[in-house]
């Protein structure tokens, strides 16, 4: 009370206590507008995220404050009105595409579709692999058009070239097959197709909220349905609402569910082809999903049943599938723990191990799961210590983070306290990735030390940007990027 009557009357004071009474004494003789309860002041004075204020950056301060209003003016500006405004959690929400098939023989079910005019998206390797000659052995068409040029790392002129196509085609069906970077493109060129006007910079506005923000995608019935046939065990791309692309040394990550495949067809006979390295790299980001997803800000009882089924059948089949890529049992496992992991991280979303892969990756060009491999080990021993700060969530009333840790590795491994949880399942990660031959360090990925040094002000710039960092549930500063940076690079 004494702040507000020192330059602050009229404007926003909060109170924290259960004790109702005392919230009305406290409302009743501070002179707010706004008196918030139980609720961050940093974000919840804007309203409409922990609470249902109207959302404002204008407010004014009331008489008691010198001025004359504390709302749109109107006759009850001549009143002191107060508003006392409790925290409010939100509801969720869990999407998913229309359909999902998986197992060996998955492929079949295009039998069934209904495609007049197909477009095939992939790249040049998969198209070699004759693998566009076995989805025109599936489906009913003859016409079928093929987009085999996409990239590793596809940036908007290769999007906005494949949307070129699509217009000239007009098709009413997209077959996405190949990895992440292929499924991601096809997402963006059926947008850039639907929706020409759109740019990169307006779609990839930063947000604290996917469901408020200021970047508004287009909210129409898609002119053709994409069905997503993963060839990797790993991103998740075929039931995610993301598309990462690639701009200079950046990579942009562009997230609405307006981008979700309609159709996802996991079939583990896709994958058998993919190198021991590949099995490796893609299998790690997958459970970087799953762990990410699970301590997430936005997490919730329905995706976290996802991270744990997609975490214990990585940390039993990864290791097979590595050692024998035609182990079919560990194949399947694989491809439906990534697609477990992908359906939990489009609902929960991920964290700052993300933003440290995507800003290093894109600029030294390490592939996306070796990255996530060497920060992993990392990012959940500082999201399992205290926070400095930690995000702010409607929902995230206390930090978890810890414990959910704790749960994962109790459900996997065991364990008789939360401490012994959690060191199991750190334990079992890094003897993961030694035992798949992949770098611990940025150093032993080939990275030069004085090229390192001198990205880091532009790699934790990056970082901070990042989408991911915003569900992470610790709030990092640019100096714990840095230290987080510094670690992936020359160990604890």
């Amino acid at each position: 009370m004494l702040v507000t009557e020192h330059g602050g009357l009229g404007h926003t004071s909060a109170i924290y206590a259960n004790d109702d009474d005392i919230v009305q004494r406290y409302a009743h003789a501070v002179r707010t507008g706004r008196i918030l309860v139980n609720a961050p002041t940093a974000v919840g004075a804007l309203g409409g995220v922990y609470n249902s204020l109207p959302p404002t950056f204008s407010l004014g301060c009331g008489t008691w404050g010198g001025s004359s209003t504390t709302d749109n003016v109107n006759y009850k500006n001549l009143l002191n009105l107060k508003q006392v405004s409790r925290r409010k959690t939100p509801s969720q929400w869990f999407r998913v595409p229309s359909e999902t098939y998986f197992n060996a023989g998955a492929i079949e079910n295009l039998r069934e579709m209904e495609a007049n005019q197909v477009v095939v998206v992939t790249d040049p390797i998969m198209e070699a692999s004759g693998i566009v000659d076995e989805i025109r052995h599936h489906l009913r068409s003859d016409n079928v058009r093929v987009f085999a040029t996409v990239t590793p790392e596809p940036d908007e002129a290769l999007c906005r070239l494949g949307a070129e196509m699509l217009e000239r085609v007009r098709p009413d069906t997209i077959i996405a097959v190949g990895g992440g970077s292929v499924l991601d493109a096809a997402k963006a060129m059926r947008l850039f197709w639907e929706h020409p006007e759109v740019t990169l910079r307006e779609l990839a506005l930063p947000w604290l909220d996917p469901r408020k923000r200021v970047a508004e995608y287009p909210q129409t019935v898609h002119k053709a349905r994409l069905i997503a046939m993963p060839t990797t065990s790993g991103t998740g791309s075929e039931v995610s609402p993301g598309a990462v692309i690639t701009v200079g040394d950046r990579k942009m990550s562009l997230i609405d569910y307006t981008l979700t495949p309609d159709t996802a067809i996991v079939d583990p006979m896709l994958t058998r082809s993919l190198p021991p390295g590949s099995t490796a790299d893609t299998g790690i980001d997958a459970l970087t999903h799953a762990v990410e997803a699970a301590v997430s800000i936005f997490a919730s009882p329905f995706s976290d049943a996802f991270c744990v089924q997609a975490a214990r059948l990585i940390f039993e089949a990864l290791p097979r599938a590595y050692a024998n890529g035609n182990d079919i049992e560990a194949r399947t496992s694989m491809a439906n723990a990534a697609t477990l992991a992908g359906l939990a991280f489009s609902n929960a979303f991920l964290g700052v191990n993300h933003a440290l892969a995507h800003s290093v990756g894109a600029h030294f060009h390490i592939p996306h799961g070796r990255t996530n491999a060497i920060f992993l080990p990392h990012v959940m021993r500082y999201n399992a210590s205290l926070p400095t700060k930690f995000m702010p969530a409607p929902g995230y009333s206390s930090y978890v983070a810890p414990e959910k840790y704790a749960q994962l590795g109790n459900v996997i491994f065991g364990g008789h306290t939360d401490e012994e949880r959690r060191l199991r399942l750190f334990t079992a990660v890094e003897d993961l990735v030694i035992s798949l031959n992949m770098p611990l360090t940025l150093k032993d990925a080939g990275v030069h030390e004085d090229e390192f040094e001198a990205a880091i002000p532009d790699l934790a710039r990056a970082a901070f940007d990042d989408p991911s960092l915003r569900t992470n549930p610790r709030m990092p500063m640019l100096g714990e990027i840095i230290d987080l940076l510094r670690k992936g690079y020359y160990g604890a």
